[in-house]
């Protein structure tokens, strides 16, 4: 029977501790002192397990975003068609980050990315994810005439991440529904697409 990897079970709570105090305190409350209380540990025995408090946030988002696009891609695959598919990843996409704060996560750190070009890859690296999928959905509903884009099918796919990017804001600082946003950006969808999409 192998022996359990302690090193990587610790990394692992102290990931958890990081994303509970960067739900609570916002970015600029999750600093290592706070990490390290959040997980019964001293600043300095957390280092031994992650290169600085740059690196934990690293991991930290880049984890936020493994857990939204798999949500994603979870609502796109129970989906039956193109067109449901395009609503199941508007709907994902626009909320499906919410429930487990991977979209609060994400926003809060989104800033340090001007400073961090690895936090900035990380972005980046996001919504590529995003858009493969998008892409995906489109091309299919293209060749089955679900779809008849009025833009180049990339454009419209990073169209639509930028839209979710730029409204998921609005839900999180309570300016708009999540009802609100993703009948916008289905509207938007429909537009470019020439499609009805409710």
């Amino acid at each position: 029977m192998p022996r359990p990897n302690r090193r990587a079970e610790r990394r692992l709570a102290i990931l958890e501790a990081a994303r509970d105090v960067a739900v609570r305190e916002g970015a600029e409350g999750t600093t290592l002192r706070a990490i390290a209380t959040a997980c019964g540990m001293e600043p300095s025995a957390v280092l031994y397990y992650f290169d600085g408090l740059g690196d934990l946030v690293r991991e930290l988002v880049y984890a936020a975003s493994d857990r939204f696009i798999e949500t994603i891609r979870s609502a796109v695959a129970g989906a039956s068609d193109p067109v449901d598919r395009l609503v199941a990843a508007i709907e994902a996409g626009s909320t499906g980050g919410l429930a487990g704060d991977e979209s609060r996560i994400l926003y809060e750190f989104w800033s340090l990315g001007l400073r961090d070009p690895l936090l900035n890859d990380a972005d980046h690296a996001l919504d590529r994810r995003q858009v493969e999928i998008y892409r995906e959905i489109i091309d299919e509903g293209v060749g089955t005439g679900a779809f008849r884009p009025r833009l180049d099918v990339d454009r419209v796919a990073w169209a639509l991440v930028a839209l979710e990017d730029g409204l998921v804001m609005d839900i999180l600082a309570g300016t708009k529904t999540r009802d609100e946003v993703t009948a916008l950006i289905r509207s938007v969808a429909s537009a470019m697409l020439d499609a009805d999409l409710g």
